[in-house]
């Protein structure tokens, strides 16, 4: 009996997503883990000591000393969030429950997190703001006015055509279809 065409290309659609997923979860874990090395030598070196010792006499805000004084920790943590969007795109590919799961939650997440890049875009430019201004820096505010409207615009581009691309996969992922492939059965109503 051959396959119905829905069921093909539900098939096809999580293969080719879990395929391009397990990609980028290996380069983005390996990107996390060259980051832990660079953040272990950084400290190592020193530098971080510092760099928090002359932040201590600037008008800094309290969030950048803490990421650079727990430098290790948000890299590690990066590394546990990549690898374990490796293992659920495995999952997704091995059409097992906990990997849909995962996956969808990753999606769902990441989308959230897009929005949450703008408030942290909109806090450093406003921190730029509140530095001590040179008396010839005229220019360069509005070149920094300029370039916060622009990294803002894109950012919210960005966020958006993300989250809606999240959300297409999403609803492809919750397609009866799809959702028979992991084990779930459809309800006769």
């Amino acid at each position: 009996m051959a396959a119905s065409p829905s069921t093909t290309n539900g098939t096809a659609f999580v293969t080719v997503t879990a395929k391009v997923s397990i990609v980028m979860g290996i380069v983005a874990t390996l990107y996390a883990a060259v980051q832990v090395l660079v953040a272990l030598l950084v400290l190592h070196g020193g530098a971080t000591d510092s760099v928090l010792a002359f932040l201590a006499t600037q008008p800094s805000p309290a969030e950048v000393r803490w990421v650079l004084s727990h430098l290790v920790a948000i890299t590690v943590g990066l590394l546990l969030v990549s690898g374990a969007f490796l293992a659920v795109s495995v999952g997704l590919l091995r059409r097992r429950a906990w990997g849909w799961w995962g996956f969808v939650a990753f999606l769902v997440l990441g989308a959230a997190a897009n929005f949450g890049v703008i408030a942290v875009i909109d806090a450093l430019f406003a921190w730029i703001d509140h530095l001590p201004k040179a008396p010839d820096a005229a220019s360069l505010a509005a070149e920094l006015a300029a370039l916060r409207r622009l990294s803002l615009a894109l950012a919210w581009a960005t966020a958006v055509a993300f989250g809606a691309l999240h959300a297409l996969i999403v609803w492809q992922l919750c397609r009866p279809h799809v959702r028979a492939e992991f084990g779930w059965v459809q309800r006769s109503r």
